[in-house]
């Protein structure tokens, strides 16, 4: 069987999310909310849009690998416990979603909740994350000391990290574009003087 190089994804997964919440602080209410005359999304939109993926991921991976444990945490989501589509007034058919396949119409209608309160959602699905990979490299740390079926599911899992940690980047881009419309600036442009 061959060796499986497995890179520090907390190490990265820290590093992107210190990168999103720094830039959303700086945020005022309405560069969160501005789009571009015909564009359906904000920025807000996207930092919603991330932390409904990190809470959907952790509680997904949880679900489909009970073999895991209780330890690992429940299979269940801060978006439906909190109820947080009721109290920011989403689509009660949009529960299920993280966003991702709207409508560029529906995407444009959307109820982004003020900063404070979409920064914090987005922080505690960050931190659940990262908690959950933590776990996971200390308990597995190699493929070796498990049966294959689960060597397959490990496998699947850091995949998938590695895939929501280039999505993350890929948000984290356009929401610098967004705000550099808005003010000549993002987050990877630096105020220089001469």
């Amino acid at each position: 069987m061959p060796t499986n190089a497995l890179y520090d994804v907390l190490y990265f997964f820290k590093d992107i999310h210190r990168v999103v919440l720094e830039f959303a602080r700086e945020l005022d209410e309405d560069q969160l909310h501005w789009r571009p005359r015909g564009y359906s999304t904000s920025i807000g939109f996207h930092l919603w849009h991330l932390a409904r993926e990190s809470d959907f991921l952790k509680a997904i991976i949880l679900e489909r690998t009970p073999q895991l444990g209780a330890d690992f945490g429940e299979p269940s989501e801060i978006w439906a416990r909190e109820k947080l589509a009721q109290k920011w007034g989403f689509p009660v058919d949009l529960n299920a979603t993280v966003g991702t396949g709207l409508s560029d119409e529906l995407a444009a209608t959307l109820p982004i909740p003020p900063k404070d309160e979409l920064i914090d959602y987005l922080r505690r699905s960050y931190e659940a994350i990262e908690v959950f990979v933590q776990m996971l490299d200390e308990r597995y740390p190699t493929f070796e000391e498990v049966d294959e079926e689960m060597s397959r599911k490990l496998q699947n899992i850091r995949l998938n990290l590695l895939v929501f940690l280039s999505h993350d980047c890929r948000h984290l881009g356009m929401m610098e574009c967004l705000k550099g419309l808005q003010t000549g600036f993002g987050s990877a442009t630096e105020k220089r003087q001469v």
